[in-house]
């Protein structure tokens, strides 16, 4: 996972992860998002094969369902009208 831009930690937000013992999770004052921040020695590598056995753990736990794309298309459409009633 290259990431496309960094920027130093605030103070804040690195006595939280020292705090946290290498975690902490913030969130936005003003949006509400949350945000996790999570100290490690190297940065991750996900490739293909990395996604692959993990599919295949979930499938050996019976933690797959079937998606239903119809809902998750309406889901996003209302999502998307909240957010455009919100800028008007």
């Amino acid at each position: 996972m290259d990431a496309s831009f960094q920027t130093p930690l605030t103070p804040d937000q690195l006595a939280a992860v020292h705090a946290g013992g290498g975690f902490a999770r913030v969130e936005d004052p003003a949006t509400h998002r949350v945000y996790f921040l999570i100290e490690q020695a190297e940065p991750p590598a996900i490739d293909d094969d990395y996604v692959r056995e993990k599919i295949e753990e979930a499938y050996a736990a019976g933690e797959f369902v079937p998606l239903d794309m119809a809902a998750i298309k309406a889901e996003f459409h209302r999502r998307q009208a909240l957010r455009n009633q919100s800028r008007d």
